[in-house]
């Protein structure tokens, strides 16, 4: 219990920390957001204080953290997984998701400033960096209240819960990363293959690979170390199954219609949309099944 309580203390912390970090960033970025715009030259402060937005970033991203291992512990002893955790999950994972992009918009900022060329991230930034603040605001809320260290059962046989986290997870990370790469199809010219496609499947599935990590970490824990039951094992049967004919059909599908092309975008593009696809297939597929009585 003592190391319970001082956790909580610890994600609080990293909580109002964070909350007070959102608001440093908007005064500072609304304050050197003219001149840039304007191409007036910053001082040696306000260009330091660009570098300590992109440090804050990173501890928001930890809370973030800090706050999904909370709501999976939550969801572990809960009786049923309910749609408020589902919608938790899922905020939290886009909101630690997008901390990446705003370190990218940022970025971009700095570079087209310095070579006095149009900022249009701005527009994207504020609005990205406001929702994620708000929803930072509840998750600390939640905290202080001590949502998410209430436990509706004390002892757990099997943890099918935390099965579904991971469906939920794969789900999320599989869209948005079939999502992500199918922009290169649309902009060839400015997708790059290390940036945009090894960067992007390192970021986009590192929810998923630590939901999958969690998963087998109390699978393994268990006396029995039973990691399905008898209808798990049905049903992920034939979500493989299922994952193989769709995702191998849109191989085929995308080769021949790019046949002439091969050695373009493509050649950057086919691996990161067969592994989101088959991750989202599966997920999808197990939750389906899960669901069929």
């Amino acid at each position: 219990m003592k190391k319970e309580k001082l956790f909580n203390i610890l994600v609080i912390a990293f909580g109002i920390v964070s909350v007070l970090l959102f608001v440093f960033i908007f005064v500072f970025l609304g304050r050197v957001y003219p001149k840039m715009v304007a191409f007036a030259e910053l001082t040696t402060l306000e260009n330091d204080l660009l570098t300590v937005v992109g440090f804050s970033l990173l501890v928001i991203m930890c809370f973030c953290l800090l706050s999904l291992l909370q709501i999976v512990r939550y969801i572990r002893y809960a009786e049923k997984v309910n749609f408020l955790s589902i919608l938790l999950l899922v905020s939290g994972i886009l909101t630690m998701l997008f901390i990446f992009a705003d370190v990218a918009l940022l970025n971009d900022i700095v570079k087209q400033y310095k070579n006095e060329m149009t900022q249009p991230e701005w527009s994207m930034l504020f609005p990205v960096m406001g929702a994620q603040a708000a929803i930072i605001l509840v998750f600390l809320i939640l905290h202080l209240a001590g949502l998410f260290s209430k436990k509706q059962l004390t002892q757990i046989t099997k943890d099918n819960n935390i099965f579904f986290v991971v469906q939920y997870v794969g789900i999320i990370c599989g869209g948005m990363g079939m999502a992500a790469s199918s922009l290169g199809f649309f902009f060839p010219k400015a997708w790059d293959a290390f940036m945009h496609t090894v960067i992007s499947m390192v970021i986009l599935s590192l929810p998923y690979a630590l939901a999958v990590f969690y998963w087998l970490t109390i699978k393994i824990r268990e006396k029995d170390r039973q990691f399905y039951d008898e209808k798990q094992r049905l049903d992920i049967g034939r979500s493989s199954f299922v994952t193989l004919i769709l995702a191998t059909t849109t191989m085929v599908v995308l080769f021949a219609v790019n046949i002439k092309q091969l050695d373009g975008v493509l050649s950057m593009l086919w691996l990161p949309l067969l592994f989101f696809g088959e991750i989202f297939i599966f997920s999808l597929g197990n939750l389906y099944y899960s669901n069929k009585s």
